[in-house]
């Protein structure tokens, strides 16, 4: 309550002040016009004080629970400004012009006009202010590690998979990559549970961070920026890759799902290898290293060194050995993509 009460005092001498400065109400009663000028002036300054931080205070908590703290801080910052940029034009116009009810009106327009542009160009911002001078300096000289694109914040999954080092080191991810706290926190969380599964997910992890911590050739760092308000990790990375204007980068399925519907730009790991790996058509010939026995009669299965699945008709007896086969067919189910072959030159053959 501290902080409201200063406020509303503040404004309460201000608004009694100018308005007895500028004897802006007229004789009121048996009060002369300085008392009521006085009285009424510092009514209305107490009113607006009251008004402006109660419609702050939910701007305030909308703005922030929807991740969107920067945005607040950019239009106080420019909010600020515009009203001292508009308070110098006061001065000059009382300064060019006699005092009247005009000259008044035309001072508090342009004041408000000053404060009103300046919180518009906040909230228009892309990114956080006191970055935009050195990301917009063309003299700027570029760091061995900086590279051209968006910035990409990884999550918990996506250090865990671990094909993120590899990515990164190929030189396939533009831009910087941004490791959240609240990220790290979570998979020391992991590293250190009960569960030895889960345990040696979290270790492996920790050692990928490691490797790309190292590699002088990615551009990483760690952001300590978070959302206290937020509770959900999810929902503190849709954040955090608003703010920062910048791609997620996950294998979450679910987290894929609703960053779109969020409007972030989003990588998914999963996509990228499906969309990757090679093609193939009925009637060309692959060597397959069959390695076990199929579902079904006298079926053998390999894999690709990708991990597709190969399944060879007629390979049961070929089980150890590699062959040639032709491709019959493809199937893409939700695990992955799925080969039919069946050997090459070789007449069909069942067994019992």
């Amino acid at each position: 309550m501290l902080i409201p009460g200063v406020f509303v005092a503040l404004f309460l001498a201000l608004g009694g002040a100018l308005s007895y400065s500028y004897r802006i109400f007229p004789p009121l009663g048996s009060w002369s016009a300085s008392v009521s000028s006085a009285v009424l002036g510092a009514v209305a300054g107490a009113g607006l004080a009251g008004l402006t931080y109660v419609a702050w205070r939910r701007i305030g908590r909308s703005v922030i629970r929807g991740g969107r703290g920067i945005t607040l801080l950019n239009a106080l910052i420019f909010g600020l400004g515009g009203a001292l940029l508009g308070a110098v034009f006061c001065a000059a116009v009382g300064f060019l012009f006699p005092p009247s009810v005009g000259v008044r009106v035309a001072q508090g327009s342009l004041l408000a006009a000053g404060a009103l542009t300046g919180v518009g160009v906040g909230l228009a911002l892309p990114g956080a202010a006191w970055r935009l001078a050195d990301e917009s300096d063309p003299d700027a000289a570029e760091s061995p590690k900086q590279s051209r694109g968006p910035s990409k914040v990884i999550d918990t999954s996506v250090i865990i998979d671990g094909r993120i080092g590899d990515l990164a080191s190929t030189g396939f991810l533009e831009g910087g990559i941004l490791i959240p706290e609240f990220v790290l926190a979570e998979l020391q969380n992991i590293a250190d549970s009960s569960d030895p599964v889960r345990r040696r997910k979290g270790r492996r992890g920790l050692e990928i961070l490691r490797g790309l911590m190292e590699n002088d050739a990615i551009d990483i760092r760690v952001v300590r920026r978070d959302y206290p308000t937020v509770q959900e990790v999810d929902r503190k990375l849709i954040s955090l890759a608003r703010d920062e204007d910048a791609v997620l980068v996950t294998t979450d399925y679910n987290l894929n799902r609703v960053a779109q519907v969020e409007g972030i730009p989003i990588l998914n790991v999963n996509e990228l290898a499906n969309a990757v790996k090679p093609r193939f058509v009925p009637g060309e010939a692959i060597d397959v290293d069959v390695i076990d026995r199929g579902a079904e009669i006298n079926q053998g299965v390999g894999y690709l060194d990708d991990g597709t699945m190969i399944v060879v008709e007629n390979g049961r007896r070929h089980i150890g050995r590699t062959i040639k086969a032709t491709v019959k067919s493809t199937l893409q189910t939700e695990a992955g993509r799925m080969l039919f072959v069946e050997p090459a030159n070789e007449a069909v053959r069942w067994e019992r």
